[in-house]
């Protein structure tokens, strides 16, 4: 509250302390003092307890999932539930880019191909060791699925073909010589959800199937499986909990004591619980902890007990997103699209990016959110603080209404009598679009209305239902909407599939096929010399070589092209009561998504029961 009075240079001090230190940097509290003051020390050794997360989204029907991972639904992606009965071979901290071994303890890149080893310590809770031969299994699964479905295209952009060395070791061939990192992250690092035996019929048995269909049985097949699971009481697990009790709001585990890391668990049980309102049945200790859905309003935090932060660096950046104008190109979503956007053109982006001041929109978005403080990059802090990226002298648009005439004068158009027009003598017109129900999208869209109003542009705001919503930005019925994205990865610049191919069709770019003309010294937004930028290039780059240099020219380019500009923080992280927990554990563990179970797998992170 204090920031939205005009304390700007606290807010990045205020984004990971809401109300109070322990000292280690890991945990805040509500504003009461240190989390956990006074409060007893952690216990020595396992006691009969049970801590309680409330389950993160939807409903799940946990006595009825699908314990399928090729459910077309996706369930089981929903992570609670398998994230505690399952381990992954690897862990990638996304914030800070780095890995953690689990089932894997070792992982090497060899001409052309990446050498993975298993732990022999892992084991089934049936008492079966865990092999690669399982995971084999389930890429036999994953490529005979895509050889039936998609013929003409690669199962995986990176793996070619895959060999069991032996019982604890798997070698990966590759399509390219990618760096090692970028097939960890986007294939390896993966949870290990299949048991050959498991399931009557079982995985392995829909592996032999699926391998051998033929003809018009081929897609049948696919059907068949894809609607199939596995039995609750057939589901085996490999991770610090085994499955004790599933009810339809309830999952309960205990602790798995042949599991690696079962002498680190202080605990007997983990259960996993629906509540309708996370934040609530946290404030009212009917859980001990949520995995996002915070900080909320500044009256709901403060009702809050004292808390360890957990997923801390889960956020997302609202922007105001620019509408390119390029319906043409063969994955675009328009259709029979009418507006053409004059964002369009780079100078009015960067002429609407000088003339809007984004503490104003911070200050009229709801009290949760945080000022944007970086240039835009599409990065967050920690990235930066890591020096994953060098963003000197990147352009951060800070509001020069000089510069903003100066470019509008260049793009064409002039003011008469404070009012823009173009060259065809009819005002300077700017759509803005956003979804009625989203109060961040109105307040901030509101804002910027009124500023650009203010410049001289002839604004329209059409707020309007969701249907129409996603209809008329997908059509291009707008020049901006007001618009999230992740910025808890760096890997967010990279995911060709969801981040860019959804960029897309905002945006209304081909980031395909159109190369960018932009400075050449990164860093100076003024420099004489220009180079050529493709999107999809640079990231191919990135992914061949590992080179940051790549990863520093993408971010040069969203910074000079400018295909949105970022306003406000939108943090979503989760909490664990302060009061009868003790949380600690490495900042890359407690910033990234899923901390929740990764404190119970990994031997130097700590989730203790306090002594009554």
């Amino acid at each position: 509250m204090a920031l939205k009075s005009g304390l700007v240079g606290g807010a990045a001090a205020l984004a990971g302390c809401i109300g109070g230190d322990s000292g280690n940097g890991n945990s805040s509290g509500n504003g009461n003092g240190d989390p956990g003051a006074g409060a007893a020390d952690p216990v020595e050794e396992r006691v009969d307890e049970r801590f309680t997360m409330a389950l993160h989204r939807g409903t799940y029907n946990m006595n009825n999932a699908s314990w399928n991972p090729y459910d077309p639904n996706s369930a089981m992606s929903n992570f609670d539930p398998p994230g505690l009965i399952f381990d992954p071979t690897i862990i990638h901290y996304q914030s800070h880019d780095t890995f953690q071994g689990v089932v894997a303890d070792n992982w090497e890149e060899e001409d052309g191909s990446v050498l993975v080893e298993f732990s022999e310590e892992w084991e089934w809770h049936n008492g079966d060791p865990v092999t690669v031969n399982d995971w084999k299994t389930d890429l036999d699964i994953r490529f005979a699925i895509s050889d039936i479905t998609s013929p003409d295209s690669p199962a995986s952009s990176y793996i070619s073909d895959y060999e069991v060395v032996d019982d604890y070791a798997i070698r990966f061939n590759l399509h390219d010589d990618y760096s090692l990192e970028s097939v960890l992250v986007n294939e390896l690092a993966a949870m290990l959800m299949i048991k050959e035996d498991m399931g009557n019929p079982s995985f392995g048995d829909w592996r032999d199937d699926l391998q051998d269909a033929v003809s018009d049985e081929d897609t049948q097949v696919v059907s068949d499986f894809q609607e199939w699971s596995p039995e609750l009481d057939e589901v085996v697990g490999n991770g610090p909990f085994e499955i004790k009790e599933v009810t339809d709001t309830t999952f309960v585990t205990e602790v798995y004591d042949n599991h690696p890391n079962a002498d680190n668990i202080y605990f007997t049980e983990y259960a996993i619980e629906h509540h309708e309102d996370q934040v609530l049945a946290l404030s009212e200790e009917s859980v001990d902890g949520i995995s996002l859905n915070l900080p909320e309003s500044p009256d709901v935090m403060q009702q809050l007990p004292d808390i360890y932060e957990i997923n801390r660096d889960y956020d997302h950046v609202w922007s105001v997103l620019f509408n390119f104008g390029n319906y043409d190109f063969p994955s675009s979503p328009a259709e029979n699209p009418s507006n053409q956007p004059i964002t369009e053109d780079r100078r009015v982006r960067h002429a609407i990016a000088s003339a809007l001041d984004r503490e104003q929109i911070w200050a009229s978005v709801p009290e949760e959110y945080e000022l944007y403080e970086l240039p835009p990059t599409f990065l967050n802090q920690t990235a930066v603080d890591e020096g994953l990226v060098d963003v000197e002298g990147y352009d951060n648009y800070d509001v020069d209404e000089e510069r903003a005439v100066s470019l509008m004068e260049e793009a064409g158009y002039q003011r008469d009598d404070g009012q823009w027009y173009g060259e065809d003598g009819e005002p300077a017109q700017l759509t803005l679009l956003a979804q009625s129900s989203t109060s961040v999208q109105v307040d901030g869209l509101d804002a910027v209305q009124h500023q650009l109003e203010e410049f001289g542009f002839d604004v329209t705001l059409d707020a309007v239902d969701e249907a129409t919503y996603g209809e008329g930005r997908l059509n291009g019925d707008h020049d901006i909407i007001f618009d999230n994205h992740p910025v808890f990865s760096i890997f967010g610049l990279t995911y060709v599939d969801f981040v860019w191919e959804w960029f897309m069709q905002l945006n209304h770019a081909d980031y395909n096929e159109t190369s960018w003309e932009i400075p050449a010294e990164i860093g100076n937004p003024d420099a004489s010399e220009t180079m050529e930028v493709n999107v999809m290039d640079e990231i191919d780059q990135l992914h061949l070589t590992g080179d940051n240099e790549y990863l520093q020219r993408l971010t040069w380019w969203y910074n000079q092209v400018l295909p949105m500009y970022g306003c406000v923080i939108a943090g979503d992280y989760g909490a664990i009561r302060a009061a009868d927990w003790h949380v600690d554990a490495p900042d890359e563990l407690l910033d990234n998504r899923v901390a929740e179970f990764n404190l119970t797998k990994i031997s130097d992170a700590e989730l203790i029961p306090r002594q009554e």
